[in-house]
């Protein structure tokens, strides 16, 4: 298998001709709505990291919400061309870095809220095949109970399908990605939501919990979803 490059693959989807996307409905339902076992209150004020914004699409809807965001992506190259397509878009933003999940360039408890959003189970950028690395290095940069907001696939999702378990238990290399953007990459794979919880608790607590269980033409949209406080 060719050696993957996690930058080249996603400098070329978030290329300087790339459009904003809508922000995931997920994200909209936890910031926004009301639900019976959603423990997180709705942000009316703070400041907000997006690690791996992608594209930039939570953006406006953090400045709907009265947050001062920032961002995070894994190159250069990416966080230029975010920057200048959301003040294309009458978004003015600089307030994002090069960084991983490994290693984001934000001081010691800077955040009262971090968005990963698929994003801080990708493995290949980072420095160490260890997820615990990427949970320290999230709690780091968050204030004592601030907010992880979080949602990370499960072992259904049609990205695992056909995937090969790497030398090290718990992390897939991905084979068979139907948009031909992830094939190499190495993801963090959880058995199940005890197990997810598991990796989360020694840093975190007062999780509430939510699933997508979503087939869409095809695929298999399986994600855990979570919100859980800092200790």
């Amino acid at each position: 298998m060719t050696q993957y490059n996690a930058k080249k693959e996603w400098e070329r989807l978030y290329g300087p001709e790339s459009r904003i996307a809508y922000p995931a409905e997920g994200v909209i339902r936890i910031l926004k709505g009301t639900f019976p076992t959603l423990s997180m209150p709705k942000p009316t004020e703070g400041n907000i990291l997006d690690l791996g914004c992608g594209d930039g699409r939570h953006f406006p809807l953090f400045a709907q919400s009265d947050l001062d965001a920032f961002g995070t992506e894994i190159s250069n190259e990416i966080c230029t061309n975010v920057s200048a397509n959301l003040s294309k878009s009458g978004i003015p933003f600089e307030n994002i870095k090069t960084g991983t999940a490994d290693n984001i360039p934000y001081d010691d408890s800077y955040f009262d809220y971090l968005l990963t959003w698929n994003s801080c189970y990708y493995m290949s950028a980072t420095k160490s095949l260890d997820f615990s690395l990427h949970v320290d290095e999230m709690c780091r940069v968050l204030k004592k109970d601030a907010w992880i907001i979080a949602s990370i696939p499960k072992k259904t999702s049609f990205i695992f399908n056909e995937s090969i378990p790497h030398d090290n238990p718990g992390y897939q290399i991905i084979a068979k990605d139907p948009f031909n953007l992830r094939n190499g990459e190495i993801l963090k794979c959880f058995d199940d939501c005890k197990e997810l919880e598991d990796a989360f608790s020694k840093r975190f607590y007062s999780f509430s919990h939510a699933d997508i269980n979503m087939s869409w033409f095809g695929l298999n949209y399986h994600w855990h979803v979570f919100v859980a406080q800092k200790k």
